[in-house]
């Protein structure tokens, strides 16, 4: 399964981090955590449960635990992403277990602009703390982040309801089977029609329930699983370039080019040649 192993923040509670991304690209994926992006410089897309997010320097998003989504930043672009254990911050305040949250800049509300803001603004404290790291600076940016959770709980959170937890649970349970059957088998032709005989269910359902919860259609999605391969190949060895496409499946290679600059913003030998 596509999905950010974050076994250290558990022992943690907050995992705090500044990302440079030139180009970078994270497929569909989901984990137990709360995260929050804030755009430094440059600009980004995410995009959650399969609806697309335009985000420009000062603004955050909350992806809430389990929630499918995706990060593309096609121009150069600094970062700050917060992960929140979920079940660390129930130990602090029980009252989240029964709530969700949601933030996003395009879908606010008059009355949350305020709220909105005053989180910003805690978030401008973190970079100086980064750059400087004054003594006790650990407990303080910890300190930020609890306040940013709090904020976010009393601002921006709605409660549960049981009915969806058991929709999600089954939702997740299926796509995660599915995830990982194209994981370990990315690097073989495989088709829709084979997948979805794998799980017995038919191509049209197959098809529209992926779409509908991945937010795009399966042979794009298994490109873009052979693409990150590909990236990471292309950064950590020597590898002929067409051999590498190859070993991860891909055949087609103008389309691999054309689904490579579309994704990365460069060609392949240009990605190379900047890593160099």
């Amino acid at each position: 399964m596509i999905y950010e192993p974050l076994f250290e923040l558990e022992k943690n509670g907050i995992n705090i981090k500044y990302h440079t991304n030139q180009g970078e690209y994270t497929p569909a994926h989901w984990h137990g955590a709360i995260e929050l992006m804030y755009i430094l410089n440059g600009v980004g897309t995410i995009l959650i449960e399969g609806k697309e997010y335009k985000m420009i320097a000062g603004e955050f998003i909350v992806v809430d635990s389990n929630q499918i989504h995706e990060a593309r930043c096609a121009r150069a672009s600094m970062m700050i992403v917060i992960h929140f254990s979920r079940s660390a911050m129930i130990q602090i305040e029980p009252n989240l277990e029964k709530y969700r949250i949601s933030c996003r800049r395009s879908e606010l509300l008059k009355t949350n602009l305020e709220d909105y803001f005053q989180v910003c603004d805690l978030l401008k404290k973190l970079p100086p703390l980064y750059v400087n790291q004054p003594l006790g600076y650990r407990l303080e940016r910890q300190a930020i982040a609890l306040q940013i959770m709090a904020k976010l709980l009393f601002a921006f959170s709605y409660p549960k309801t049981a009915i969806t937890l058991r929709e999600d649970d089954t939702r997740l349970e299926r796509l995660s089977e599915i995830t990982d059957y194209i994981e370990e088998h990315h690097t073989e032709r495989l088709s829709l029609e084979e997948v979805s005989g794998r799980f017995y269910l038919s191509r049209e359902y197959f098809s529209r329930f992926f779409k509908e919860n991945m937010g795009v259609t399966f042979s794009k999605y298994l490109n873009q699983i052979r693409l990150m391969h590909i990236y990471h190949d292309l950064c950590s060895t020597k590898e002929n370039i067409l051999d590498i496409t190859e070993k991860h499946g891909f055949t087609n290679y103008k389309l691999f080019n054309k689904m490579f600059q579309e994704t990365y913003g460069c060609k392949p030998r240009e990605l190379r040649a900047r890593r160099k």
